[in-house]
């Protein structure tokens, strides 16, 4: 289903102003409603070789899958949609494809990325990730954080060790539990939203949320929500006029109008029960 004028996005990435080269990849597809956002590691380019190459094997896996899928239909097992298992199909293949190179050259050992991946359907966001890379969505005046960071301040946190406050302060950033590539196996987390016209959602690296708070990004977007380059603009620049410590990519869709698929999902999913 095509989302032309339904959906508007806009993709930002820089190196910031510490960095020499940028390890971040972004990418869209917005016939099928795919947006892709990475964050790699690694000695020497190494990490610039996992994020390129986990946004290019997503956006290629779901455009050759995107034609077979019965949209529309719920997983009987997982209760997850068709759409919401092909993604995280493709960021599977994604994994595997950066660990048979970091295990096959000698240069790429090591490498990893984090990713979060979104793909718009039927009045719904599928999310896929790994990492610390995040996803949230701005409705009506409210950001939210859809996706909870894989790191070790979240995992202290989770288990009651520290609260967040206090983890902020005492444990070092930037140390994720999970990334693509690193380990044989990694588990991808999935997540189904609703959308709605006016929602905006925002994928982000961790090089503007590390520089840049909550109630700024959530006012930056209340005053540039009708102008999607100019925001992703000035979340960028936000990041760098705060010290710029890291590589700043965001990507940005905005719900201009429904398009929902046939029923709603709900009335399909119902039929499960």
């Amino acid at each position: 289903m095509a989302l032309k004028g339904k959906v508007s996005t806009a993709l930002l990435s820089d190196t910031g102003r510490m960095r020499q080269n940028n390890e971040d990849a972004v990418g869209e597809d917005p016939d099928i409603g795919l947006l892709v956002l990475a964050d790699g590691m690694g000695g020497y380019n190494a990490g610039e070789i996992a994020s390129g190459i986990s946004v290019t094997t997503v956006l290629d896996v779901a455009r050759r899958r995107w034609p077979t899928l019965k949209h529309g239909e719920i997983d009987g097992a997982s209760g997850y949609s068709v759409e919401s298992l092909m993604l995280k199909a493709a960021v599977e293949d994604a994994h595997r494809t950066i660990y048979a190179v970091a295990q096959s050259q000698p240069q790429c050992a090591g490498m990893g990325t984090t990713i979060v991946a979104c793909l718009l359907h039927d009045d719904r966001v599928s999310v896929a990730y790994v990492g610390d890379s995040r996803l949230y969505r701005f409705r009506k005046g409210r950001l939210e954080q859809i996706t909870r960071d894989h790191s070790l301040i979240e995992e202290l946190v989770a288990r009651g060790h520290y609260n967040r406050e206090d983890a902020s302060k005492l444990v070092r950033k930037n140390i994720v539990t999970r990334a693509l590539g690193v380990e044989p196996e990694v588990l991808v987390d999935v997540i189904e939203e609703t959308v709605e016209p006016g929602d905006i959602l925002l994928l982000c690296s961790d090089g503007l949320t590390d520089m840049v708070s909550d109630d700024a990004i959530g006012l930056t977007l209340s005053r540039h929500a009708d102008n999607l380059d100019r925001l992703a603009r000035e979340l960028v620049g936000l990041a760098n006029e705060n010290g710029g410590k890291d590589n700043i990519s965001v990507a940005l869709a905005r719900v201009n109008a429904s398009f929902a698929r046939g029923r709603r999902w709900y009335e399909r999913l119902m039929e499960w029960f």
